[in-house]
């Protein structure tokens, strides 16, 4: 009964070890802040693990992929079209590395008759495959991270259907959910044997080519997409370029019309005609404040397009503080400026306008540094949401990309600080 129970501790052990790498990558694939909930994920899966094993439960793979659904939908509020790609690649993974574990443990307790060493094989051979299992999972996290993240659902079959019939076809060819797969699998004979090894690896092969062909169309479609969207907003950042130059036009005219402007508030004044000249003077007033925005930056498109977000984020009851200047001599497109600064500081609006009306700030900068532009916004994160890379987070780091600069992002403490370098070398770019 004791050696029973320390195996059933133990399993319960392997299956948290298991579990927290599949937490991880989930996690990472989907970007949600749920590491708050990671004990109750392995609590809830250690009860799932011993009431299992006690009760020799048949079918506790499909629970496990319910369990997960239905913790990431309830719990920590995934949309059910970011949990099917991530999923799929869990469970594919697991069940590859569960078929190889149950078939090497197979293997090795019909050639090896050891009493002794038996315990320690059947504890270590399911530790091993796990680790093996982590590494699938870390490769497939570092090489295809962005393209997992991007959501398009039009092409997550694609994924999902080969995932799905190499579970069916592992899972029921080696009866792993039966339970008398121990003596299936121990019928086998050796050419047997070397045929399922070489159906397991040419499966995994398989499931790697399907992911690598998945992740490199979204991958390319994202791009283009984001190529598209780019364009469309570099033709909207044109008529803030036209309309900078009709200011300017209109406030070289005003200079121009100053002196006979100081003519007639002579005269009115020479004639004492001290409340025409106050109405007049009134009027100048508003037209020079209409004339000279209340951004300066050094860059007339810039300002415009500052002015209109800067106006939009206080009518939302944002506090907006800023401290821009870009010098002449900083060889940077004006196209470029406007879509960095528009996609900025829309993300940062939407993020803000979340939050309680006291604590809706924007804080914005743009300095030189040498040949360099710093470009730093800070907003707050309501209820720590996700830094999910959505289309202007692409178009940022496609201008960043186009000067050869970086993109940094941090969330902390329910505030998000996204920073920019763009080198304005020629050699650049």
């Amino acid at each position: 009964m004791e050696t029973q129970v320390l195996f059933y501790l133990w399993w319960i052990l392997e299956n948290s070890f298991v579990n927290y790498f599949i937490y991880d990558f989930f996690l990472c694939v989907t970007q949600v802040r749920g590491r708050k909930y990671l004990p109750l994920w392995l609590i809830f899966n250690g009860l799932l693990t011993w009431t299992v094993v006690s009760h020799r439960i048949l079918g506790a793979f499909l629970f496990s992929i319910l369990f997960l659904i239905l913790f990431a939908k309830w719990i920590l509020k995934v949309p059910s079209v970011e949990i099917m790609a991530p999923a799929a690649i869990i469970f594919t993974f697991y069940t590859l590395t569960e078929g190889l574990s149950a078939f090497t443990l197979s293997w090795i307790s019909k050639s090896f008759q050891s009493s002794t060493n038996g315990v320690w094989i059947q504890l270590l051979t399911p530790l091993l495959f796990d680790l093996l299992f982590f590494a699938a999972l870390a490769f497939t996290r570092k090489r295809h991270l962005t393209a997992l993240q991007t959501s398009i659902s039009s092409y997550l079959y694609i994924l999902l259907l080969p995932c799905a019939l190499s579970i069916l076809v592992i899972r029921y060819g080696l009866r792993l959910d039966s339970p008398n797969f121990e003596q299936y699998l121990s019928a086998f004979g050796m050419h047997t044997r070397l045929a399922v090894l070489v159906l397991l690896a040419g499966g995994g092969l398989v499931i790697f080519t399907t992911i690598e062909v998945f992740c490199k169309i979204l991958y390319f479609t994202g791009r283009e997409q984001a190529a598209s969207l780019l364009e469309s907003q570099l033709a909207s950042q044109r008529i803030y370029l036209e309309e900078a130059r009709q200011r300017t036009d209109q406030y070289a005219s005003f200079q121009h019309d100053i002196d006979n402007h100081l003519l007639v508030l002579s005269g009115l004044l020479r004639d004492r005609l001290f409340d025409q000249a106050e109405a007049y003077v009134g009027k100048l007033h508003m037209r020079c404040q209409w004339l000279s925005p209340p951004v300066s930056t050094g860059n007339e498109v810039l300002n415009v397009l500052l002015q209109e977000k800067f106006s939009y984020a206080k009518s939302r009851q944002i506090k907006v503080t800023w401290d821009i200047h870009i010098p002449s001599h900083l060889q940077l497109d004006d196209l470029d400026l406007c879509v960095l600064f528009s996609n900025i500081l829309d993300n940062a609006i939407t993020a803000a306008s979340q939050a309680p009306p006291e604590q809706r700030f924007l804080s914005l900068s743009g300095k030189a540094q040498a040949k360099f532009l710093v470009v730093e916004a800070v907003n707050p994160a309501p209820g720590c949401l996700a830094i999910r890379p959505g289309t202007g987070m692409g178009n940022i780091r496609q201008i960043a990309e186009k000067y050869q600069g970086t993109v940094e992002n941090q969330l902390e403490n329910g505030t998000f600080r996204i920073s920019v370098l763009l080198c304005s070398c020629l050699a650049c770019h």
